[in-house]
């Protein structure tokens, strides 16, 4: 080999070593190629050398192709450099007729497999990189639906070659507008290839061109991703390997947002508790607490009716104010019915999502009930209905069972007032009110209507009666009698017991005329329903804004017209004569 050949090679030699110590990952397989062709060219200006594809394409080679090329001898002037896989091949010739330096051929095959090792090295570090920059962005994500929109973003920008599927759980609260499918246990859509992954929770090759992967945390598979390749591409090792590491990232960041929204949940869960206890501990009346108590199981559980029961001592139970119009109707009784039962089997609550099954297509679907208890006993309980089937969740459930459990001791405590406050206000045998409270009512209306009547009321004969008949028919006289005057009066009248055997009645916002109409209807009402027969005598009196004056005064003219009604031979009444028709 002439000198001058020698120097041409050493020197291509040293510019080859050059450029692979200066090239950077930027630098593709073409234009590494493209490098080599314009190297031989000027190094063996004398040769003019040419390096083209034996293809009519450009210096273009698949990064996946394996470095295996060998030169091949044709002629002096000519050599093929040729892939013993793919048969891919380069023409390397001299121009000029002279013959191709004998190591020259193995420079540039080492050249060329050096290249395509290093594209295909550079290219799995860049794909690397990107599969880790893709579950390093998992660690942010903090909500289930976009874990799972990121992981098929993510999947399909990598794998493009690949096509994905995923299976959710039906426990899991997604978003079912995502390309998922649900994951069912049985029936003709269930998958037994991605059932089998989601229970055990692991992966499962279908062929060579698809798996099925699991997404799961440290806690439990959530659910499962296919992947297959299109067009019967091949899935290799390494790519089920990134695809794997894809999943099992997303499945803990999944698990993580789930951890994360529970946690949400619990805290407003809580709010919620500590808010309605606060509120209930407010409104110490039974009307107000239910009402309110009600008012919030329909804003957090979206309930279309709602109702809460007493039971008593009979065990019967009892309606309680807040409840919907539903519960007053016949159709309710059966839902009544079947909550009432299971509580009494000892069931600690009552859930059902398909609840057409068993109260009929026209019934409600979704059903709530759990019991109120005091020192272990079921004293009532509440209910809650939707018509969607399975509207409301296990989550649901628990919090409902929380808030009854806080809120019944505020019922309770209302029960208690209510209770007392009725005690103090009425008379435990007729259940009138009490004189203390007739006479605030009273006093009340003088500050704030025009006028009002006053009827003070004595059963005739009423000591012949308990003489006759004894006591207890004496005081069911008295029970008859009071009976019979609150059938007979406005909703917004007050009867009380006035002591003994009279009885009183105040008419607010009505004038003596009118006063006398009913007080004539008492009479005869009286004298027509009570057993054994008994006769009433009615003393009238009234006030106005025109002719005011106090209780002690309107009080002492009725029972001066009440003696004269007495003196008049009774079962009668009398007006006081300074009573006017005001």
């Amino acid at each position: 080999m002439k000198k001058q050949t020698i120097d041409e090679v050493t020197a291509f030699h040293q510019k080859m070593l050059s450029f692979f110590l200066t090239k950077s990952e930027s630098v593709s397989l073409s234009d590494s190629l493209l490098w080599l062709a314009s190297a031989l060219e000027s190094c063996f200006t004398s040769l003019s050398l040419t390096l083209s594809p034996a293809e009519s394409t450009r210096f273009t080679i698949k990064t996946e192709e394996e470095p295996n090329y060998a030169p091949l001898k044709e002629s002096d002037g000519r050599f093929m450099i040729r892939n013993q896989t793919s048969g891919r091949s380069f023409y390397l010739r001299s121009e000029s007729g002279l013959p191709i330096p004998e190591s020259l051929p193995e420079l540039v095959t080492q050249f060329i497999n050096q290249s395509v090792r290093q594209s295909g090295l550079f290219d799995k570090t860049k794909h690397q990189r990107k599969i880790h920059k893709m579950t390093e962005m998992f660690h942010s994500l903090l909500d289930q639906d976009e874990v799972l929109e990121k992981l098929q973003a993510s999947l399909r920008k990598a794998f493009q070659s690949f096509r994905f599927l995923l299976f959710i759980s039906q426990d899991q609260d997604t978003d079912r507008q995502l390309p998922a499918k649900e994951l069912h246990m049985d029936g003709e859509d269930a998958d037994p290839f991605a059932l089998k992954v989601y229970l055990s929770g692991r992966m499962l090759r279908k062929g060579r061109s698809s798996a099925y992967l699991p997404i799961k945390g440290q806690q439990g598979t959530y659910g499962v991703l296919k992947a297959e390749g299109l067009q019967d591409a091949a899935l290799s090792c390494s790519s089920l390997s990134e695809m794997m590491l894809l999943a099992g990232a997303a499945g803990k960041a999944f698990e993580n947002a789930q951890l994360y929204e529970q946690s949400k949940k619990s805290i407003a869960n809580l709010e919620l508790i500590n808010e309605t206890s606060r509120q209930l501990n407010q409104r110490l009346r039974l009307t107000d607490t239910m009402r309110e108590l009600a008012a919030i199981m329909i804003q957090s559980f979206h309930a279309e009716e709602v109702a809460f029961f007493h039971i008593d001592h009979f065990e019967a139970q009892n309606l309680l104010p807040g409840h919907t119009a539903f519960f007053k109707t016949e159709r309710a009784d059966a839902y009544i019915s079947i909550v009432k039962e299971k509580l009494f089997e000892g069931e600690k609550g009552v859930f059902i999502g398909s609840g057409k099954t068993v109260f009929g297509e026209n019934g409600y679907g979704s059903l709530m009930a759990v019991p109120m208890i005091e020192n272990d006993t079921v004293f009532g309980f509440a209910i809650l209905l939707k018509k969607d089937l399975y509207a409301f969740t296990f989550e649901m459930y628990k919090l409902f069972q929380a808030l009854i459990h806080h809120a019944t001791l505020a019922v309770t405590n209302s029960m208690l007032r209510d209770r007392l406050e009725h005690l103090v206000q009425t008379d435990q045998l007729t259940e009138l009110y009490s004189r203390t409270y007739l006479d605030e009512k009273i006093q009340y209306s003088m500050k704030i209507h025009k006028r009002g009547v006053f009827i003070l009321v004595d059963i005739d004969n009423f000591k012949n009666i308990n003489d006759t008949y004894g006591h207890q028919t004496g005081d069911s006289i008295l029970i008859q009698v009071a009976s019979v005057m609150k059938n007979h009066i406005r909703e917004h009248d007050v009867a009380a017991r006035w002591g003994g055997e009279e009885l009183a009645v105040y008419l607010p916002n009505i004038n003596v005329s009118s006063g006398e109409r009913i007080a004539r209807r008492l009479v005869r009402a009286i004298r027509e329903n009570t057993e054994p027969r008994v006769t009433i005598s009615c003393g009238v009196s009234c006030w106005s804004k025109t002719d005011p004056m106090p209780l002690k005064m309107l009080v002492q003219q009725a029972d001066e017209a009440l003696y004269t009604a007495k003196r008049n031979g009774k079962n009668r009444l009398i007006i006081h004569q300074n009573s006017t028709a005001t």
